[in-house]
């Protein structure tokens, strides 16, 4: 119709999906008989679809007219968003590459190839294989190759490095919120030193006194991790009201929250619990 746009065309084989992890939302994609056939149908993109085919429009059926040929439209991609360098991926008409070869282009030479392999560790062993078998075939090294992995290595050397700062961050703050828990435990013991010694004096033991002491560190922790949860999910609810930003919430992190609180209160509770239950009732009840 009266709608046009500017997209990169891609002439590409069957296996386009698999290399490159990219599903279909509408439609199908092409097939190898549509490749021999050098049919003219084409798979959009995203971006490409909702300019051409607006407001809900079905571009399934469609034709698009492409450099004065009209192509069928019989399928788009989900979409995929912007690359590392900003590009708008979905800003692409695929089609067989024989298609592109024959009525296109007129270009009789594969110009690029891309591959996926299965196993990250074999990226390097894969590109030497690559190597030695196009140079063996062309007679000499007239190619260039390049390789992702090293690119994956560096992305997961960043992630592991902010990992270790991020669990580094958390594990002092622990750290000093236990030993805050302790401090305030310490002087809780000190300033009910009386109230101690009269329970061991009506029969309290040390385990009773302990357990207390414990129960009491647990209880603090947990209503810090409470309001820590709390927090948290209420930051987060605030930046996606006024950011925009989509938030996915998970129940993980809220369990691990707990857990951490529990556990600093059992450890560092456990010293602060240990010095009431072995105070001698006789001095504990001389105490004011």
């Amino acid at each position: 119709k009266d709608k046009d746009i500017r997209a990169q065309v891609i002439g590409t084989s069957t296996a386009f999906q698999q290399v490159r992890n990219w599903n279909i939302a509408e439609g199908t994609f092409f097939e190898e008989q549509d490749e021999r056939e050098y049919a003219p149908v084409a798979v959009l993109g995203r971006t490409v679809a909702d300019t051409l085919f607006p407001d809900g429009e079905n571009p399934l059926g469609e034709y698009i007219l492409m450099d004065n040929l009209n192509f069928k439209v019989i399928g788009v991609l989900e979409r995929k968003g912007a690359s590392a360098n900003g590009q708008d991926q979905d800003e692409v008409v695929v089609i067989p590459y024989m298609t592109n070869q024959l009525r296109v282009t007129g270009q009789r030479f594969v110009s690029r190839a891309q591959v996926a392999v299965h196993d990250v560790k074999q990226i390097t062993q894969t590109e030497i294989d690559i190597t030695n078998l196009l140079a063996e075939r062309h007679g000499q090294v007239d190619f260039r190759i390049f390789n992702m992995g090293a690119m994956l290595d560096s992305r997961v050397e960043q992630e592991k490095t902010m990992t270790i700062l991020l669990g580094s961050i958390a594990a002092i703050s622990l750290l000093v919120g236990g030993i805050g828990v302790m401090n305030i435990m310490l002087v809780n013991v000190t300033e009910r030193t009386r109230e101690i010694g009269i329970r061991m004096a009506t029969g309290a033991r040390t385990k009773n006194i302990m357990q207390q002491f414990l129960i009491e560190a647990l209880v603090v922790s947990l209503i810090g991790g409470l309001l820590g949860v709390v927090f948290g999910i209420g930051t987060a609810a605030l930046v996606k009201v006024f950011a925009g930003m989509p938030i996915a919430y998970s129940l993980f992190p809220v369990v691990l929250a707990f857990g951490s609180a529990f556990a600093i209160g059992l450890i560092f509770g456990w010293l602060p619990a240990r010095k009431a239950a072995m105070l001698d009732p006789v001095v504990a009840l001389q105490s004011e």
